[in-house]
């Protein structure tokens, strides 16, 4: 039933827009259509009333195009939010998890497909799970709030974890990865699941602005591609960058990147991957490559 209600919600939410962007449509096409057609006149000074008149007319109607263009563009953020938040319910309904009821804001910048590294984390996933990715993104603003202030160090951040403690201030957490399938794929040494919620931080964010709003470039290890690589997906796992062992991930490398992740920027600011610390990707694919589906100059 829930994952119903949040199905149609999602359905529901696109429609919306659809059909505001169809009536835009109509509508300018409606205004400035009439005002295009040449006027029958039997007169030069008639011809040239009626032309000053067709021209006034097509800038109204062109202002109006625009101002209905516009009220309906202002409007994707948040059905994108609205989106975002009704799959990430659904995807908990199907997996059998109950929602937190936390919906993900313009401020969690939730990105599926996506791992963000950053430079480092200051809570580890692997003992801090929770119920969704807008429950991550909100433990994020939590952590940031308390430990990025001054005289946050030690000081308890979690309410349902009071034990969990801030470490320094350069470690507040600004960027957040979830996991929301019931096993979560990585080139490492540990059993992913579902639930789990690293909170990591990153030296040059937020970046000082210059000339105007900042782009927050964050560390990413796909170098922002939401899928693994055809020709390393199919590889043998004796090559791949690292050969995760059998009792840790059975069978092939999936399609997609399994992660959602995000960063606390500023709503309307744009968030973007960088290249990461480690390159592994790279030269895994100038060793064993091609990789042409991939874009190393971001």
């Amino acid at each position: 039933m829930t994952s119903t209600k949040a199905l149609v919600a999602l359905v529901g939410t696109t429609l919306v827009l659809a059909v505001a962007v169809a009536t835009t449509m109509r509508r300018a096409s409606a205004i400035v259509q009439p005002s295009l057609s040449r006027p029958d006149s039997h007169s030069s000074d008639e011809e040239d009333g009626r032309q000053l008149s067709a021209r006034r007319r097509r800038r109204r109607a062109i202002a109006q195009a625009r101002e209905l263009h516009n009220s309906t563009v202002g409007s994707l953020p948040q059905v994108e939010n609205s989106v975002r938040s009704a799959s990430s319910a659904v995807a908990a309904a199907e997996s059998g998890h109950p929602s937190s009821g936390i919906a993900l804001d313009e401020r969690c910048h939730a990105r599926p497909h996506t791992g963000y590294a950053g430079d480092g984390a200051a809570v580890w996933g692997l003992g801090f799970k929770l119920r969704d990715a807008g429950e991550c993104c909100a433990a994020c603003k939590a952590h940031g709030a308390t430990c990025g202030a001054e005289g946050g160090r030690g000081k308890s951040w979690w309410s349902a974890k009071p034990e969990m403690k801030c470490g320094g201030p350069q470690q507040a957490c600004t960027i957040w990865t979830f996991c929301p399938e019931e096993r979560c794929f990585a080139f490492d040494i540990h059993k992913h699941g579902f639930g789990e919620c690293w909170l990591k931080f990153q030296a040059d964010i937020p970046p000082k602005a210059e000339g105007g709003q900042a782009t927050w470039r964050l560390k990413d290890p796909h170098f922002g591609s939401p899928t693994y690589p055809e020709v390393m997906r199919h590889s043998p796992r004796k090559l791949w960058p690292w050969p995760v062992k059998e009792e840790l991930w059975q069978g092939p490398m999936p399609l997609h990147v399994p992660w959602m992740s995000g960063a606390l920027a500023p709503a309307g600011v744009e968030v973007r991957s960088a290249p990461p610390g480690d390159r592994w990707k790279e030269r895994w694919c100038k060793k064993h490559g091609p990789c042409p589906t991939e874009n190393f100059d971001i």
